[in-house]
């Protein structure tokens, strides 16, 4: 393989590094909002660096022998090799978080989750909701009191989140036992943190409540490592299972995934690409059952944040595609307009369905709830300025930041690629081409960046995004993947050296993903 090939994941690294550690330029616009910088402090992070290492090579290990097999296993087997990836996830994820030093640590998640600042739904259900249907017959009204923060810009599934948990950590103390037995210390510091400074207020900080808190932080990082899954799949609908695995094996390595975790952004991404998953299946195979259950999934997406506005619209515009046969080439396609219709109308059933249960049951109007929600949403800028031109400019560099520049640069160079695997494309049927969903992915994502709907804060807003960012690179792995089997003898024994390009990558990002989580922050804390 040529040095030249090899070169770019060393100097991505470089620059990150170079960047975040050798500078001081701000991660931000001045005076609108910046990303801090966490301390450098080398007792505390050379260890934990030396962990990420050492938990990096068993990672880089298991997913080579799983990579090794993909051509082979059968399903029972693909789906031992998929838990165990997504175990070694969760694992690389815990490991990594508890390197940055003090409060930095997972005992950021015990103050994220708790003070109304960074986040408020635990709150909201620790001190609002003593009644669910009431708390949802009662939410309209609630968002029109105009709040532009957290509540007033959030449909009620957030809250209702938090209410189900603390019913479950009182209705069963063997659980509320183990949570707070398999707390890290660094969390357990936190948690006495907030307890001593809430301890004369109405609301004390109580063992149930502690946890409450650190299960929300398990279930965040869970479902965040579970996107490997539909991931997985998904690319799966487009090209081979190694070059699929070669993808979804990148998830755990994005920098933004961990730095704002326990975020409920962090929940976000397996929902949506499940729920792409779903609504592709469906257009390809014309089957109702995944459509319906796209359609439920696109409603829970939505009752938890309008974040998944984009991602229905992203399905809506692969769907229109899949109708366009100068575009796609489908010869079929003017027959399949019956069929496409009786699929929408089966996932727009499983939308709706929840609608218009919630306005019989909880006299819940969620469609005005949604409009309120994007209204206060829009009243947020106009009490806390944004320069639309500057974080136009900057958006996309912080984007490429919070992916990882390793993987930045693989998208830029599937861009070139594109013709390159046309042969690949044509093994797949006409109507049903990769380009369709890269193509959705990006409209949307350009009509997104254009519209300034995220002006700050856009490395964890678009985390339900960079799945499809890792998409994007598909056509990157293909032309290496063809370019092996172009060769005429493949030597015995050879299979590392074919991957070397992608073991490299890993590694790179891998390395920029440890140097951002250890020197970037996505949280202001209180004092004290």
């Amino acid at each position: 393989m040529r040095f030249r090939t090899l070169l770019p994941f060393l100097l991505t690294s470089l620059i990150t590094i170079a960047l975040l550690w050798m500078t001081q330029i701000p991660l931000g616009v001045d005076g609108e909002w910046n990303w801090d910088r966490i301390p450098f402090s080398a007792v505390e992070m050379i260890p934990g660096w030396i962990v990420s290492g050492i938990a990096f090579a068993v990672y880089l290990l298991l997913t080579l022998l799983a990579l090794s097999r993909m051509p082979y296993s059968r399903w029972y087997e693909l789906a031992v090799w998929l838990t165990g990836l997504t175990a070694a996830g969760c694992l690389w994820s815990l490991l990594l978080q508890d390197s940055p030093p003090g409060e930095y640590r997972l005992s950021k998640a015990a103050f994220v989750l708790y003070y109304k600042g960074s986040s408020g739904y635990f709150t909201q259900a620790q001190t609002e909701i003593s009644d669910a249907s009431k708390f949802l017959s009662d939410y309209e009204a609630k968002m029109e009191q105009g709040d532009v923060l957290h509540e007033g810009t959030h449909p009620p599934g957030l809250p209702l989140f938090y209410h189900t948990l603390i019913r479950l950590s009182e209705n069963y103390p063997g659980l509320q036992s183990f949570l707070l037995d398999t707390q890290p210390a660094s969390f357990e510091e936190a948690a006495d943190v907030i307890a001593s400074m809430t301890s004369n207020s109405e609301h004390p900080l109580t063992p149930r409540d502690r946890a409450v808190l650190w299960l929300a932080t398990l279930i965040t990082l869970t479902m965040s490592s579970l996107t490997i899954v539909p991931l997985f799949l998904l690319a799966q609908e487009f090209t081979s299972r190694t070059v699929s695995w070669q993808v979804a094996a990148f998830w755990p390595l994005i920098p933004a995934t961990l730095i704002f975790q326990p975020k409920s952004d962090a929940l976000y991404p397996v929902i949506a690409m499940l729920f792409l998953y779903l609504w592709v299946t469906a257009c390809r195979r014309n089957n109702l059952i995944p459509a319906f259950l796209a359609g439920l999934l696109i409603w829970g997406g939505l009752f938890l944040t309008l974040a998944f506005l984009p991602v229905g619209a992203c399905a809506v515009c692969f769907s229109m595609l899949q109708l366009w046969p100068r575009l796609t080439g489908a010869r079929e396609a003017h027959t399949s307009g019956k069929a496409f219709l009786l699929t929408a109308s089966s996932g727009l059933a499983g939308f709706c369905l929840p609608i218009l249960t919630l306005a019989v049951v909880f006299d819940l109007n969620l469609l005005r709830v949604w409009f309120l929600n994007f209204q206060n949403h829009a009243g947020f800028y106009s009490e806390y300025t944004r320069t639309y031109w500057k974080w136009l400019l900057l958006n996309p560099l912080e984007i490429s930041l919070a992916l990882g520049l390793p993987v930045s640069w693989m998208i830029l160079r599937s861009l070139c690629n594109r013709r390159r695997v046309a042969s690949d494309r044509e093994a797949l049927p006409a109507h049903f081409r990769l380009t369709a969903f890269l193509l959705s992915c990006g409209i949307v994502l350009i009509l997104l960046w254009l519209s300034g709907k995220n002006m700050g804060e856009a490395a964890r807003l678009w985390l339900i995004f960079l799945p499809w960012l890792l998409m994007m690179t598909i056509p990157y792995w293909q032309v290496i993947h063809h370019h092996h089997q172009a060769l005429e003898k493949v030597p015995p024994g050879s299979f590392l050296k074919m991957q070397t390009v992608w073991i490299v990558a890993l590694t790179a990002q891998a390395v920029v993903c440890v140097a951002t989580v250890n020197r970037i922050t996505g949280f202001h804390f209180p004092p004290g």
